[in-house]
């Protein structure tokens, strides 16, 4: 038996590479589709005012790779706003959705992605650039929802990729999403199949396969023609895995399905102390990790060859400013307060006691004013740059584990350890006090203060020397806005801003901390601080509303949104639906009215108003742009059954439709179960069966499909065909062992061998 090693390689590569994917995937996938040749053709055919709209995009491109982002991101606004019509806006949703990816603001993200989807045209079929810029789009929209853990919204997307455009670079990346959403809801079958399919276009001599990204799944795939009949015999699969910093796991392995001499294994890894035989790989910074399969029998006659492959584990950093508990990120800054920083970069954990890392952290404002900014990036002229006001060298310390509250980063088995313990996190923590700058009195630069003022932005920067992408350098950053000073003494300020624009966007960026304090305080439910906070946040917007001063369109359609957001807050309906109705007749074309009239309806939905709520659901279906039409028809449907009687057949016309017009949304599977369901209790057990056939073909990743299996069952024993209700029935004891249906399929088993047998 002849076992070639370059299998484990290659498998430990597309974990490495696919594990860079998910931790700096949007930067490493930010190249803009095409070439020169191409952008020359195509502009013998372009309007003036896509000539304008390109020269705008290539403009903001250059900023935003020269680290100028807030500049770059202006320009790809600007283009939405005055050229909304040209193809390059596109380009500019991929940019603005990237950007916001890449600062965890997956809201704002998905909601640009989304809009590169109407780029498809049915009877013209996209190619070279514009089939790149739709699956790069596709593919971070899936991304987006899976760090979301919108798992649903992910999963159609995704397969949308993979399904429609297989022969693509971008179907690697689609099915490991696929296989980590799966992973997440515990669907450990469907996350291997899906993970077996990853790596048909990775190359495996890239620099990156010598990595693994600490903290993330490590997977295996051991190649052998004799294992499918040692499996057979009893025998296990299994790889060991070793870390230098002393931690030893076994690594079982399964067949995959469609090729049993391929097996596949993972385990988890965490940063910290050994603990051999826990399931865990523990490991620490610049740790190595050896992984070594034991061949029964080489082609040489040996017995128990030793097969080991090694990789370097690596970690790539992140950066965030936080507030106080460090569990939530601060979206502000304010004068005369602490700001706090949180690091994570596993190779800086060196020694078992609290290592220490240092980050630059700078106080800057804009040279020129908002006017003249804003004339430099409309028509390129001009070179709007930052001044730095003040900076300091911050020391974060690493800190141990029963320290650690950041959110979504902690390891789930990460526990406290007893005090004066090793630490190893690879997490780090520190802040800075913020300063008030004196006008008349030099700023000191030599101390641990940095002076701002009011609308100054704070800059955290961090070099990650070594990442999944190879030793490198990578500057990182986190920025802030200064937003105020916070005064616990009862008195009275008033900041006088004589530029509109600049007035506007302060009030803005004060709402919305009171609208997250609000939030906050309803979540803990002190709802009398919940309204005193919408109330301070409702002052600041309505002041951007009633101006008679001109101000971008983008910001006032900002300030609506955050008056209903803010109304919802004090729990007042009425007038949150008022301002819908109102930013609906001011901003017809808006991305943001569908958003507003899901607001409206909910509303009425929650009232039991259920003509009203259908009403404004249709409207949503109207909206030519409308990204949101597939959900607006689901609640339709709903409605429709809520109003009447469940399963009606009102209701059943409007899920059916769901499934026809909007097949690749995720509500579409949930619409055919609602038909399965019906044509079960109307006893047309022909088209259950073929329904079923379609519901496991078009959606393999529904969250429901253990109960369709069950349904299946029981179609196909009504129907007579008891091999296809045993074959089902053991195929869902088989993928859901742990659903809560597979007791009833364990129940029902002998009935049918029973059926077989007569």
């Amino acid at each position: 038996m002849r076992n070639d090693m370059r299998s484990v390689t290659l498998s430990l590569a597309l974990g490495a590479i696919l594990g860079f994917v998910m931790a700096d995937g949007h930067a490493a996938l930010a190249a803009p589709a095409g070439g020169a040749a191409g952008a020359r053709k195509a502009a013998a055919a372009k309007s003036d005012g896509d000539i304008a709209a390109g020269q705008l995009f290539a403009r903001a491109q250059e900023l935003m790779s020269n680290a100028e982002s807030e500049r770059g991101v202006k320009i790809l606004e600007t283009i939405l706003e005055q050229y909304p019509s040209s193809p390059v806006r596109y380009k500019a949703y991929l940019g603005l959705g990237k950007y916001h990816l890449s600062n965890h603001d997956q809201v704002k993200a998905v909601g640009y992605l989304r809009n590169i989807r109407s780029i498809e045209q049915p009877d013209k079929e996209l190619v070279g650039d514009d089939l790149d810029l739709l699956l790069e789009g596709l593919y971070l929209l899936g991304v987006a929802n899976f760090e979301m853990r919108q798992y649903g919204a992910a999963f159609p997307v995704l397969r949308k990729i993979a399904n429609d455009y297989p022969n693509t670079v971008w179907a690697n990346q689609a099915y490991y999403y696929i296989g980590m959403c799966h992973f997440a809801e515990q669907n450990w079958n469907k996350a291997i199949e899906a993970l077996s399919l990853v790596g048909t276009f990775v190359d495996p001599d890239s620099p990156t396969v010598e990595f693994v990204e600490a903290g993330q799944r490590l997977y295996v795939k051991v190649l052998d023609a004799d294992l499918p009949v040692l499996f057979r015999l009893g025998q296990k699969v299994s790889v060991t895995a070793e870390s230098k910093s002393g931690d030893k796991e076994t690594i079982e392995c399964i067949p995959l399905a469609g090729n049993d001499s391929i097996f596949i294994g993972s385990i988890p890894t965490e940063i910290g102390a050994a603990k051999a035989g826990d399931a865990m790989l523990q490991v620490s910074g610049g740790d190595i990790i050896t992984l070594t399969y034991a061949d029964k029998n080489d082609k040489e006659g040996k017995k128990d060859v030793p097969r080991q492959f090694k990789a370097r584990v690596v970690s790539t950093a992140s950066l965030s400013f936080m507030l106080g508990d460090l569990e939530t990120r601060a979206g502000v800054a304010f004068m005369n307060q602490p700001v706090f920083i949180a690091l994570y970069d596993a190779d800086q954990d060196k020694t078992n006691d609290a290592d220490k890392v240092t980050v630059r952290v700078v106080s800057r404002y804009k040279d020129e004013d908002e006017k003249a900014q804003t004339a430099a990036l409309a028509d390129e002229k001009g070179e709007v740059r930052y001044k730095i006001r003040d900076e300091v060298t911050v020391t974060l310390t690493e800190q141990a584990a029963r320290e650690l509250k950041e959110a979504g980063t902690q390891p789930a088995k990460e526990q406290p350890k007893p005090a004066g313990g090793p630490i190893h996190t690879g997490r780090f923590a520190g802040q800075v006090q913020l300063g008030v700058e004196v006008e008349g009195k030099p700023i000191d630069k030599s101390d641990a203060i940095l002076t701002c003022a009011m609308n100054d932005e704070v800059v955290a920067t961090y070099v990650d020397e070594l990442h999944i992408g190879g030793e490198v350098p990578r500057e990182i950053t986190t920025k802030a806005i200064v937003a105020s000073e916070i005064e616990s003494r009862p008195h009275a300020t008033q900041y006088v801003v004589g530029d509109p624009v600049i007035s506007a966007r302060k009030d803005l960026v004060e709402a919305s901390a009171y609208l997250e304090l609000g939030r906050i305080f309803k979540s803990m439910g002190l709802m009398k601080g919940a309204k005193e906070k919408a109330d301070d946040g409702l002052r600041r917007v309505d002041a951007i509303i009633r101006t008679r001063s001109p101000l971008p369109p983008a910001l006032i359609e900002e300030a609506f949104k955050a008056k209903w957001e803010l109304e919802l807050v004090k729990d007042d309906y009425n007038a949150a639906i008022s301002t819908c109705e109102m930013f609906n007749r001011l901003y017809p074309e808006s991305p943001f009215v569908d958003q507003a009239l899901m607001g409206i309806a909910k509303v009425k939905v929650e009232a039991k108003d259920w003509k009203a709520a259908m009403d404004i659901y249709r409207r949503i279906i109207s909206l030519p742009n409308s990204q949101i039409k597939a959900e607006a028809q689901f609640r339709i449907a709903e409605a429709t059954e809520a109003n009447g009687t469940p399963g009606s057949e009102a209701a059943i016309a409007q899920y059916k439709l769901v499934a026809e017009r909007y097949r690749d949304s995720q509500f579409a599977g949930p619409s055919l179960g609602k038909l399965v369901d019906y044509y079960i209790e109307t006893r047309d057990y022909t088209q259950a069966n073929d329904l079923l056939a379609q519901i496991f073909q078009d959606h393999p990743d529904a969250g429901f499909l253990d109960g369709m299996l069950l349904k299946w069952v029981l179609v196909s024993f009504r129907m007579g065909d008891f091999q296809k209700a045993h074959d089902k029935c053991e195929q869902l004891l088989f993928e859901y062992p742990e659903s809560t249906f597979a007791e009833r399929a364990k129940a029902i088993l002998p009935r049918i061998d029973e059926k077989m047998k007569k």
